[in-house]
C-alpha cells in the first residue's frame, strides 16, 4: 500500500483531534480542509460549536489556516467568521500552497499537520511537503458522488503510516 496516501492519525471527527497530541508531536500549524472537514457541502456557515473548537484550539498555542481547493466563497465565509486566514484554489495535492504557507510563517513541515477528510487532496499533499497527516472521517455523504469517492479510499482509511 503506497505509504504516501496512509493518514498518520485518524479521528471520527474534528472535534476528536487533541491538541495535545498535536503539540507533543511538535506541530505548531494547523492547515485545514474546509469542505466536509470543518463544515458538511451544504452547511454554509461555521457555527457557534466549530468557532468554539477554532478558539480552543488557538489558545493551546495552535496556529490554524484555512487550506482549501474550494473556488467558490465559502473559503472566505469560513475564514471571516473564524477570523482565520486562509487560500482557496489550493490545487491539493499539490504542495505548492501549503509550502508558501508554511514559508510565510516561518514554519517548518515537521511543524505543521494538514488535516482533512481526503486521502487522494489532503493526506497525499500532507505527505507531499512532510507534514503530518491528520484524517477526519467524512461529515456527510450527501450524494453518490461523494460515496464513491471515498469507497475508493476505503483501503487507505484503515491503515496508519
Amino acid at each position: 500500500m503506497c505509504a504516501l496516501l496512509r493518514p498518520h492519525l485518524i479521528y471520527e471527527t474534528l472535534d476528536a483531534v487533541p491538541s495535545d497530541e498535536l503539540l507533543r508531536r511538535g506541530v505548531r500549524l494547523v492547515l485545514l480542509d474546509i469542505d466536509n472537514t470543518l463544515a458538511p457541502y451544504t452547511r454554509q456557515t461555521a457555527g457557534d460549536a466549530l468557532r468554539a473548537w477554532a478558539e480552543a484550539m488557538r489558545g493551546a498555542g495552535l496556529t490554524l489556516y484555512l487550506l482549501s481547493n474550494n473556488k467558490g466563497t465559502r473559503p472566505e465565509t469560513f475564514a471571516t467568521e473564524l477570523d482565520l486566514p486562509y487560500v482557496k484554489r489550493a490545487k491539493k495535492p499539490s504542495p505548492e500552497a501549503a509550502r508558501s504557507i508554511m514559508a510565510e510563517l516561518n514554519v517548518s513541515p515537521k511543524e505543521t499537520a494538514i488535516v482533512g477528510d481526503q486521502i487522494y487532496t489532503d493526506m497525499l499533499c500532507a505527505h507531499r511537503c512532510g507534514c503530518l497527516a491528520v484524517l477526519i472521517e467524512p461529515i456527510e455523504l450527501h450524494n453518490i458522488w461523494l460515496r464513491l469517492r471515498y469507497w475508493a479510499e476505503r483501503p487507505f482509511r484503515r491503515v496508519h503510516s
